[in-house]
């Protein structure tokens, strides 16, 4: 018998969800002057204690989520290290990963940093609604280091930032406590184990022309945790950097999208244009179309280059792809529609699978998938449900989860239209070829 989907309650929240509110080009100049208000460095009485330069490394991590967990392993491999996070949850979890690391001790007590030697800061940059840069999470973070860092200290921001915050945020603290200070862009990519991210070239910069000497120090820290190291002029270069290569994926992803669909009214597979464009030995890189792009980085960097300079095609680009689940959604539901009949008793179901930001992750983080289910109810002509075995029903309470025990044809065949957003893993999905009457359509490689 085919499970049944229980009827569609939407969330009030998505009724306020505003996928276009910020495609004016209106950027926010960023960072805002309030960043570098002076209660910034007056947040707690400066430590007098100087850390002596022969002194061995006690590494924390300030912030151990994804990239900071990254961050604990290198370090932890050649230096004692701190994971701090403000979460308790997540402190345990993790001790759980470094049970058998006798150099990794995770902690939620901030006093715990008193004996810090270096301090490197990995907690998120995110946006807020209008898409303007929330910096919140590191000043927080900075408050924390001047609370307990001692003189000599080095600081390094590892998130990602607009174009010269790490200047205008940590150089003025910087000078007033006398601490060495960077930035060095993190490169991880969640899923990906070669190369291992000890392996990936690092960037490090200082503010050398702040505090004389950070680059050095940055430097010796560093070049003892990653196998190559890759020093820059400046803060800004890293910066610069790290939004570069972000922003450069995106662009590119967008072009493919609009390579297909320039090639539906033409009957073309996109997917065999870029099959073929792909033998070509030179001169192409080869991406695929997509319903967007998700993940902490991808879809978040272009705004924060756009917050303070002007990037036309960077701009068009991440409006485009902004835009683009909704367009889906649209040319999904018109499909479907201009088939199902008119006098019909109930609504088309339609079975997304695949809301994790990208295969193999169950983070939801700026998920194309999830958003383009959003879409899809809000339509209010179908009814949607969603299958990814990697993501829970409590992840996404508002939408019904196919079980993964359901995942056979019998089930499938209960559904109008069947949309993959990407080829999640642990489902078979040649129980999608020819099922009569159900409109199967494939928006990945």
């Amino acid at each position: 018998m085919a499970t049944k989907l229980c009827p569609l309650r939407l969330d009030p929240g998505l009724l306020n969800y505003k996928p276009d509110a910020f495609l004016n080009g209106d950027l926010p100049v960023t960072p805002p002057a309030e960043y570098e208000h002076e209660a910034l460095h007056e947040l707690s009485t400066p430590r007098h204690e100087v850390i002596d330069p022969q002194a061995r490394p006690l590494v924390a991590v300030i912030g151990v989520g994804y990239v900071g967990t990254h961050l604990v392993n290198n370090f932890g491999r050649v230096h004692d290290t701190i994971g701090f996070d403000v979460s308790e949850q997540r402190v345990k979890q993790l001790d759980d990963v470094f049970a058998q690391n006798a150099r990794v001790r995770m902690t939620s007590n901030p006093n715990d940093l008193d004996q810090a030697t270096h301090y490197l800061i990995s907690v998120p940059t995110l946006l807020l609604a209008d898409r303007s840069i929330d910096a919140s999470y590191l000043r927080s973070a900075l408050g924390t280091v001047a609370a307990h860092a001692r003189r000599g200290a080095t600081v390094v921001i590892e998130s990602s930032v607009a174009v010269g915050m790490t200047r205008q945020l940590l150089g003025p603290l910087a000078k007033r406590r006398g601490y060495f200070a960077g930035m060095s862009p993190e490169r991880v990519d969640p899923g990906r184990i070669d190369p291992p991210a000890h392996g990936i070239p690092k960037v490090v910069s200082g503010l050398d022309d702040v505090v004389p000497g950070s680059l050095k120090s940055i430097l010796a820290l560093y070049s003892q945790a990653f196998d190559r190291v890759v020093p820059v002029s400046t803060p800004e270069v890293a910066e610069m950097t790290k939004l570069y290569e972000n922003c450069q994926r995106m662009m590119c992803i967008a072009y493919a999208n609009e390579m297909a669909d320039a090639c539906e009214p033409h009957g073309i597979d996109p997917f065999e244009v870029c099959a073929a464009a792909a033998t070509k030995p030179f001169g192409y890189q080869d991406y695929t179309p997509g319903v967007g792009v998700g993940g902490h980085c991808i879809p978040v960097n272009p705004y924060y280059l756009l917050s303070n300079s002007v990037f036309p095609l960077l701009q068009a680009a991440s409006n485009a792809m902004a835009r683009r689940p909704a367009a889906l959604a649209r040319r999904a539901v018109d499909k479907l529609l201009r088939r199902w009949p008119e006098n019909a008793v109930c609504k088309p179901r339609v079975l997304v699978v695949g809301v994790g930001f990208k295969a193999g992750q169950a983070t939801l983080s700026n998920s194309p998938g999830l958003d383009l289910i959003k879409h899809l109810c809000l339509s209010s002509s179908v009814d949607v449900g969603f299958a990814d075995p990697l993501v829970s029903q409590h992840d996404v309470p508002q939408i019904p989860r196919l079980d993964d025990d359901a995942w056979n044809r019998e089930t499938l065949k209960s559904f109008a239209m069947i949309i993959v957003t990407m080829r999640q893993q642990g489902l078979d999905f040649g129980l999608l070829d020819d099922l009569d009457g159900v409109e199967v359509e494939f928006w990945c490689k």
